[in-house]
């Protein structure tokens, strides 16, 4: 893979190729495309050392239409932590993809949603030190702008460089952080390492019930977000 795929792709190019190769055609979701500046992101994939590209495989990227989800994304570029245990890719959109899912619809009518933050990583195995102080900056954004909407939880992903295609990781683990312990991230004595403490101790276990402490990413597309691995790949290949 090149060195210049675009960072959309991180987490993600391994697994359209495998869909191709197979004869199919990756599922996409438009919900769970990547909620970012407007464009086609076209995958492409090493094949025997050498680079081949998938022919004509496409996926539109385009801006929310939510503004907040926007403002989110535009406030976490260039001011996330630098941690040395959880350093972030160098020259990598950061955040990599921001995404807004309605994953319920309440009985008032009022949809029930997961906004998605992704942060690419310069490291295949991170320390869960930095991880939260990412996570702790990223949810406290996302908590400031849909405080007032019905939340289910803030997903904060990590693309982590695991080198498994071309330098590009394709592995995706995810915090996730429900609005009431978002809210205490507005306390000045209340930090990353207390919000590693109440998610993990949150946790039952279930991936598709936040808070999740560590796990693995989800795909929303069934509405539910129940599916864990196999069920983020189709997210993924869409993004």
């Amino acid at each position: 893979m090149s060195p210049n795929v675009h960072p959309l792709l991180d987490g993600s190019v391994s697994i359209v190729a495998s869909v191709v190769a197979a004869g199919g055609v990756p599922p996409v979701d438009p919900a769970a495309l990547p909620l970012t500046a407007g464009g086609l992101v076209v995958a492409g994939a090493f094949v025997g050392g050498g680079l081949m590209i998938i022919g004509g495989i496409v996926a539109l990227a385009y801006r929310s239409g939510d503004e907040r989800v926007d403002r989110v994304a535009d406030a976490l570029d260039g001011d996330l932590p630098t941690p040395t245990d959880a350093p972030v890719r160098e020259g990598a959109d950061v955040p990599s993809a921001a995404n807004l899912h309605e994953v319920a619809e309440r009985e008032d009518g009022d949809p029930v949603y997961v906004p998605v933050i992704r942060i690419p990583l310069a490291t295949a195995d991170p320390g869960r030190d930095g991880v939260y102080r990412h996570a702790a900056r990223a949810a406290a954004a996302l908590h400031d702008e849909f405080e007032d909407a019905h939340v289910r939880g803030y997903d904060v992903e990590f693309g982590l460089d695991d080198g498994s295609l071309g330098g590009v990781g394709r592995t995706v683990k995810r915090v996730a952080v429900t609005p009431e312990i978002a809210a205490r991230l507005r306390d000045r004595d209340y930090d990353h390492r207390d919000l590693r403490e109440d998610v993990a101790d949150g946790d039952d276990g279930d991936p598709g019930v936040p808070p999740v402490d560590w796990g693995d990413a989800v795909s929303y597309a069934t509405g539910d977000g129940s599916a864990a691995t196999a069920g983020a790949a189709a997210t993924t290949a869409a993004t």
